[in-house]
């Protein structure tokens, strides 16, 4: 029998905890596995189980390392992990303290991704200043996808649903695997050519190997001499490929994609609805204005007129006229009155000969202020912005004239101007 002084197991357990903590090799180890047995806990923490065809391993990973996981990992996922050996000394259960969890494979993809992106954005692919704004009503929408996925099937729904008037025009294409990045640059090229307002190249979720086609440099760079307009919608929200930092416009999703090149026809009808109440509001204004500016200049027109001026001279003749043939019945002043009325009457004519030249000389300069007598003989009133037109300095090009003839008006624009040389 050993006469060594048996342990606790509480003190076993420290023992080999603090043993693994100390030796350097179980400071920082590298292991890949299956993901299962996942348990994400209130607090953040995840509880998980590594495994391959015949071991399994207990795993912990604290909530200060999930917040930087930038993937949505499950069970089944193949994974590599990086963490240090510990030992849980209440249920002396060997386990793995993961600080840091990435799909198996993926790091070095990642690796050359980034280093491609930052060779791409030191040569300006990515500068915004290269970026088109998205057309407002496109009439025209080439779309490169798979033909007959659900992308393809998803955008089309999405466009006939908000922008029906739009012709859409779909350009198949392998979407991942050989040679779909050669497939993906001839559609595109096709989809070019073709004079589209904008262009979506789209396709599906699914894992980064996947979608590598969309992180081609090949595909990034044809993309980036394209003259339509493009706009991606590769993958979910989440997945961020090359071909997105270098097209005009990212979409989230491929209905994303097609949200963002479509107005909603419902609200451009309402907003043409608002337009024209506004621009028939404006018409009846101005209208109301030249209708009110017309009466008054009328109005003005009609008390200066001669015809007035010699109503009311008239009804003051017949006046005197009415006073002297009352005074005529007096027979004892009927010489004098005859004398008074020759008198007068050469008066009346010598003043009514003289008011009538005058009257004649108003109506005259009259004929000459009133724009109305030069449109009976043919010319014509030209006027813009309210204002008459008398030089070519007081126009331009493009400008909107009104001309006034005697029987109406027309309305036109200036296409040229020419100065003449007769003074």
């Amino acid at each position: 029998m050993n006469s060594q002084t048996p342990l606790t197991v509480t003190d076993l357990n420290r023992i080999i905890k603090s043993t693994l903590e100390t030796t350097p090799f179980f400071e920082r180890v590298s292991v890949f596995g299956e993901l299962s047995n996942l348990t994400k806990a209130s607090s953040g923490h995840w509880y998980f189980t590594l495994k391959d065809k015949t071991s399994r391993l207990s795993c912990v990973m604290f909530s200060s390392a999930v917040r930087h996981l930038n993937h949505p990992f499950k069970e089944g996922d193949q994974v590599e992990i990086n963490g240090r050996i510990t030992l849980y000394e209440a249920s002396g259960t060997l386990q793995l303290n993961v600080n840091h969890m990435q799909l198996f494979g993926i790091g070095a993809l990642y690796a050359q991704l980034e280093q491609l992106r930052l060779k791409l954005q030191k040569e300006g692919l990515f500068d915004q200043s290269r970026k088109r704004s998205l057309p407002r009503f496109p009439q025209s929408i080439g779309l490169v996808t798979s033909i007959g996925s659900a992308a393809q099937a998803d955008i089309l729904k999405t466009i006939h649903s908000r922008w029906p008037i739009a012709k859409v025009r779909s350009y198949g294409s392998l979407v991942q695997g050989e040679g779909s990045v050669n497939e993906l640059i001839q559609a595109l090229k096709k989809a070019d050519e073709a004079n589209h307002d904008v262009i979506i190249i789209a396709r599906g979720g699914g894992s980064i190997e996947d979608l590598w086609s969309f992180n081609h440099e090949s595909l990034v760079r044809f993309i980036a001499s394209m003259s339509t307009m493009t706009v991606s919608g590769v993958g979910h929200e989440s997945d961020t490929t090359l071909i997105d930092y270098v097209v005009d416009v990212r979409g989230p999703t491929p209905t994303g994609a097609a949200t963002l090149v479509t107005p909603l026809l419902n609200e451009v009808i309402a907003t043409f609805d608002q337009l024209e109440l506004r621009l028939h509001q404006s018409i009846q204004q101005r209208l109301n204005q030249a209708a009110l500016r017309f009466q008054h200049q009328f109005s003005t027109l009609q008390r200066l007129s001669p015809q007035k001026w010699i109503e009311k001279r008239y009804f003051a003749l017949e006046s005197l006229r009415f006073k002297l043939h009352q005074l005529i019945q007096r027979p004892y002043l009927n010489y004098q009155l005859n004398l008074s009325k020759q008198k007068l009457d050469q008066t009346i004519r010598l003043y009514t000969e003289r008011r009538h030249q005058h009257l004649k000389s108003l109506h005259q300069s009259l004929d000459h202020v009133d724009y109305f007598q030069p449109l009976q003989r043919g010319f014509a009133y030209v006027h813009a912005h309210d204002k008459q037109v008398v030089s070519i300095n007081e126009v331009k090009v493009n400008d909107a004239l009104t001309i006034t003839l005697k029987d109406g008006s027309l309305e036109t624009h200036i296409h040229s101007i020419k100065e003449n040389h007769y003074e």
